[in-house]
């Protein structure tokens, strides 16, 4: 007697039934995996540039910027080394990333006014802001969705 004739009535051969199964679930393991690597990235981005903008202002906020300004050439003012010390510190963070500083003064009423980088003094408000314009997603269908995010980090700080 043959081998196929042995199995027993009404049992069904399934023999690809678990190829075919995976074949449906593979790609959703796929996705959901890469899925989770693009947003660790991100969220890897969004601290590398929170961290950068923190240790910016710091920088920035205490008289002795001008004594340990990083590549000063000519005549170096608080935004300018601000900027440096912001850039500097990015780890892992996109080439693209580009760092503002701003210094606003309290006025009367409260008030706060733009000033420059010489007339930043005490008590102002400086605030340092690190950009990355357009983050990549590696994940094709991911990056369909939700399409090039900017990422920034902010930090304001009052100058001592």
């Amino acid at each position: 007697m043959s081998r196929l004739l042995r199995i027993r009535p009404g049992a069904r051969d399934s023999r690809g039934q678990a190829l075919v199964e995976f074949a449906f679930v593979f790609p959703i393991f796929m996705l959901l995996l890469f899925g989770l690597i693009d947003v660790g990235r991100y969220v890897y981005v969004a601290n590398a540039l929170n961290q950068a903008s923190r240790e910016g202002a710091r920088f920035g906020s205490v008289e002795q910027w001008q004594f340990s300004c990083p590549g000063s050439v000519g005549s170096p003012n608080r935004f300018t080394c601000t900027q440096a010390v912001t850039l500097g510190s990015l780890a892992g963070a996109p080439a693209n990333v580009t760092a503002t500083v701003t210094c606003r003064a309290v006025g009367a009423g409260g008030v706060l006014t733009s000033v420059t980088a010489a007339n930043c003094g005490s008590n102002d408000l400086l605030t340092v802001q690190a950009t990355a314009p357009s983050f990549q997603f590696l994940t094709p269908v991911i990056g369909q969705m939700l399409g090039t995010p900017t990422i920034s980090g902010l930090t304001q700080t009052a100058v001592q």
